[in-house]
């Protein structure tokens, strides 16, 4: 199916439209619906006005640039320091909480194992539209569900270093630039960043800062319920001390209220999805994930530009809303988060877009 169908009806297709769009079938039955639903995007991309069509057509312009990237990516295996990885196994399960915790370790490595078959070599493939949200996937091998110490065995195969190059509350970010919220973006643009104000506000350590985290995201931005298990900052601080802490972002909540009550999403490449058929989904969810994922990929695409004309770092894979690169030194990494940075508030049209570089591994590098 190509792509302009599948950006416009991935969020709001139900799983047998999901399954006809990925179907490789040479059956009639399943031809004849593949084509009625590719007629039915046709005449829905035909029903948008001009400007909306010239936005999606640069969506998927995108999606075409990043093509050569995919194929560079799948085309070279990557390599890991596997000698090391029995310690960090057994020092992973060692930390392990429960036994759902070890059983889920244990799979992971398992695959791990199985798809290295004795080399030290992984090959990936990568879906540029992985995702009901479209974001980036990487599968057989999922090099983005390997755990940070074992991303830590990752080597470079033509460079000296590795480094992830993250963005700092990126969907907190999104939001920003969804919303325009001046308290939020002030609060981005906090000394110590989004979290450590909150944690101000909240009267909190830096220990319950990860706390702090998980339910602004989940229990704020998304909608969740504060009071369930997985936030467990309502352990620190009652739900009327927390809701009194994000009321001070007014155009978030009121993004939320328009969300909940219309139940449409107009998306910056021109489309605008019509949720009403996901009443038991968190749409808000849904929607800043993949104005998140459009972000990203305007990003990736600059990156990978600069790698081919630059040739001073190698893209290794990205890894959710990180780019994992190879280079010679940490200037030429920082120069990189500097180009992600600048891309991001160009696309935001403000200054709240901010990266973290890590260093991963490489030579002389000590854990």
């Amino acid at each position: 199916m190509k792509t302009s169908h599948k950006l416009m009806s991935l969020i709001q297709s139900n799983k047998a439209q999901q399954w006809l769009m990925d179907k490789s079938s040479n059956q009639d039955d399943v031809q004849q619906l593949q084509q009625q639903l590719s007629q039915q995007l046709d005449q829905q991309y035909n029903a948008l006005l001009a400007d909306d069509q010239a936005k999606l057509d640069q969506y998927v312009e995108v999606h075409q640039g990043l093509e050569a990237l995919k194929e560079e990516i799948e085309s070279e295996p990557i390599t890991l320091s596997i000698d090391k990885l029995p310690d960090i196994k057994a020092t992973m399960l060692e930390r392990a909480k429960n036994d759902e915790q070890s059983d889920k370790l244990e799979k992971i490595f398992g695959r791990l194992e199985k798809a290295l078959n004795g080399t030290n070599r992984l090959y990936t493939q990568l879906s540029l539209i992985g995702t009901r949200t479209h974001r980036i996937t990487t599968k057989n091998f999922n090099i983005q569900g390997l755990p940070k110490l074992v991303q830590r065995m990752i080597l470079p195969s033509q460079f000296k270093k590795v480094y992830t190059i993250d963005f700092k509350s990126f969907d907190p970010s999104v939001v920003g630039y969804m919303t325009k919220d001046s308290k939020l973006i002030d609060y981005l643009n906090h000394e110590e960043g989004l979290y450590d104000a909150l944690l101000e506000d909240l009267s909190l350590s830096k220990k319950e800062k990860k706390f702090v985290k998980r339910a602004f995201i989940g229990a704020f931005l998304f909608g969740g319920n504060f009071d369930s298990p997985k936030f467990k900052l309502k352990q620190y601080v009652s739900e009327v001390h927390w809701l009194d802490a994000v009321s001070q972002f007014t155009k978030v909540i009121e993004l939320k209220k328009q969300v909940e009550e219309h139940k449409t999403m107009p998306m910056p490449y021109g489309i605008e999805h019509d949720m009403s058929a996901f009443q038991g989904s968190s749409i808000m969810a849904i929607y800043v994930q993949t104005v998140a994922s459009y972000i990203f990929k305007h990003i990736l695409l600059e990156v990978y530009k600069a790698q081919c004309e630059q040739k001073t770092f190698k893209i290794i894979v990205p890894i959710h809303d990180a780019i994992m690169i190879e280079c010679d030194d940490k200037e030429t990494a920082q120069d990189v988060a500097q180009l992600m940075k600048r891309t991001a508030n160009q696309l935001f049209n403000g200054e709240f877009a901010h990266v973290s570089v890590e260093e991963m591994g490489g030579e002389d590098h000590d854990e």
